[in-house]
């Protein structure tokens, strides 16, 4: 099977939760927040890659990529378009005096791990002037992990492993970029875990294709199907 971050994340969290969103077929709505992310990365995917890195285009990028769902109102709506304006004009002048080199945006990888096919796409790649390769993750959100987390972080060492395996990139630095408090917090990237979490992946993978789908409820307090769910333990 093909298995991604977000499918390898959500079997970890809840084999269940797996069961209902890519079996079942059912849809998280989007809400403000999550609408407001989404439209952030595709305006900041659309604005690295074409060649007019003005503040201008991005901002009409953001116009060309805005979402408009999950808003409860108009009003709503034109105060979060406006946060976004906010902070992608105080991108665009952290990005102008960034001594990196972008190697690739929104980059995607497949590898082979036995029979399974693993899948993801790196928000950003960038190489520093001594040669070193820094693998940066949009965050969108205002909380602030600590280094030590984002060193631990699955998703990020998730891309790091593709990027060796996929794109013969070994990332010298992770890199979360909070675009929303203009913020960055980078870590040096220590790859001595990768062969675990090579095989936790692949392990995954195979319970997938066996069907195994019970239910975990330690994240039942933050599931968005924990209402309806039939081994919800916060109803």
């Amino acid at each position: 099977m093909e298995i991604s971050y977000t499918r390898y994340r959500i079997y970890r969290e809840c084999p269940w939760k797996y069961k209902i969103l890519f079996l079942d077929g059912r849809r998280i709505p989007l809400n403000a927040k999550s609408s407001f992310g989404l439209s952030l990365h595709r305006a900041l995917e659309a604005w690295l890659h074409q060649g007019d890195l003005t503040l201008e285009a991005l901002h009409d990028c953001l116009r060309a990529r805005w979402m408009s769902q999950g808003y409860a109102d108009e009003e709503e709506e034109a105060r979060w378009r406006s946060k976004a304006v906010r902070i992608l004009s105080r991108f665009h002048g952290e990005e102008s005096s960034r001594r990196t080199r972008l190697i690739a945006a929104e980059k995607e990888f497949f590898w082979t791990l036995g029979r399974h096919t693993v899948r993801g796409m790196i928000d950003r790649i960038d190489q520093r002037p001594d040669g070193g390769y820094e693998l940066v993750d949009y965050k969108t959100g205002p909380g602030l992990p600590t280094e030590e987390q984002v060193s631990a972080d699955p998703q990020l060492r998730f891309y790091a492993l593709g990027a060796g395996k996929a794109l013969g990139i070994k990332p010298s630095d992770l890199i979360m970029d909070f675009v929303a408090v203009g913020k960055r917090i980078s870590v040096a990237y220590d790859a001595s875990g990768e062969g675990t979490l090579g095989h936790d992946i692949a392990a995954a993978a195979d319970s997938i294709e066996a069907g195994a789908f019970p239910a975990d409820t330690r994240y039942c307090p933050r599931c968005d199907f924990r209402a309806e769910c039939p081994y919800s333990a916060s109803r």
